[in-house]
């Protein structure tokens, strides 16, 4: 099982820490990363339709504060999973099934995170 707790863990780096990597960068250069081409090229992933569903602009500073808020706390959790925290495992599974709002490539990946956590989770 520890092999799946790695696993688990280096799915929650992947996309927690490109959430906030995204969210960080733009803040700074003052522009999210785009795809440049193919049928979505230069838009920004569907999170943009939960964010303005929430009533928040999706380019504004507020919406890139909670991206790496999201990102970090997301990591946070990952690191106690990692030590072994008891809450983290609850912790892990909310932070992937609440990521799905973000993008369509992290649906494959959310779900491998929530049945590889329920696998974990026997063994515990």
């Amino acid at each position: 099982m520890k092999t799946l707790r790695e696993v688990v863990i280096a799915l929650a780096i992947l996309e927690a820490g490109w959430i906030a990597f995204d969210g960080a960068r733009a803040i700074v250069v003052g522009e999210y990363l785009e795809p440049r081409i193919g049928r979505y090229g230069g838009e920004l992933g569907p999170w943009t339709r939960v964010a303005r569903a929430a009533g928040i602009a999706p380019r504004s500073t507020l919406m890139k504060g909670i991206l790496v808020g999201y990102g970090l706390v997301w990591l946070g959790v990952a690191l106690a999973f990692a030590r072994g925290a008891g809450w983290a495992w609850w912790g892990m599974v909310l932070a992937a099934a609440s990521a799905f709002w973000y993008s369509t490539l992290g649906v494959p990946i959310n779900l491998l995170q929530l049945l590889l956590l329920t696998a974990v989770r026997r063994d515990l």
